[in-house]
């Protein structure tokens, strides 16, 4: 129980344990994790999740690793074990964000909407952070965590030279996707 109020990540969705991607001996990894939940009679699922890179490894990629996930339903099995955790669900704001960052993707065949595997905390992160995670804009640095500016929206326009690669931008900056939807189309001989 330790490790769940120690590492846990309760939102919206509910409860989240994030474990890097071979943490060695001395942690417990998500499928141990997993097997003691089991053992709870706790139903949940294990993700793969990102996180950004240590300070000292900025120009490295993000952290690869698997969150434990149980959901907001299923916390009533956990409570039984932690009675104190039932008055924090409690305390939990409909507002409040889930697990979720989601972006639109423009496609040759219309704007998709995509859910990025970060971890669960990703609201509480610093903004140097977001932006080494690339949740800034590409263009103008506004934090893309922020969903209350419609016209601010993440899009995922990626560049020409470098496709494979997600670059995020704000509506704003990118015409809310319109053009590089086009401009896909065109490639592909689809009409938008």
């Amino acid at each position: 129980m330790s490790t769940i109020t120690s590492s846990g990540v309760l939102n919206r969705d509910g409860l989240a344990l994030w474990r890097e991607a071979g943490c060695g001996e001395w942690k417990a990894t998500a499928a141990e994790i997993g097997q003691d939940l089991e053992l709870l009679e706790v139903p949940y699922t294990i993700v793969t999740a990102f996180r950004f890179p240590l300070a000292s490894s900025y120009n490295k990629p993000m952290r690869r690793g698997e969150e434990v996930r149980i959901a907001r339903g299923d916390l009533t099995h956990l409570t039984r074990w932690m009675p104190s955790l039932k008055e924090t669900i409690g305390d939990i704001p409909e507002d409040c964000h889930g697990w979720a960052f989601r972006l639109f993707q423009p496609r040759a065949e219309g704007m998709a909407i995509v859910n990025l595997a970060l971890l669960a905390d990703w609201p509480a992160w610093s903004k140097k952070q977001a932006r080494a995670a690339g949740l800034v804009c590409a263009e103008c640095d506004y934090d893309l965590r922020k969903f209350k500016d419609e016209t601010r929206l993440p899009y995922d326009i990626r560049l020409p030279e470098r496709p494979k690669t997600r670059r995020l931008a704000c509506g704003q900056c990118c015409d809310h996707g319109l053009d590089e939807m086009e401009r896909l189309a065109q490639l592909t001989g689809k009409p938008s």
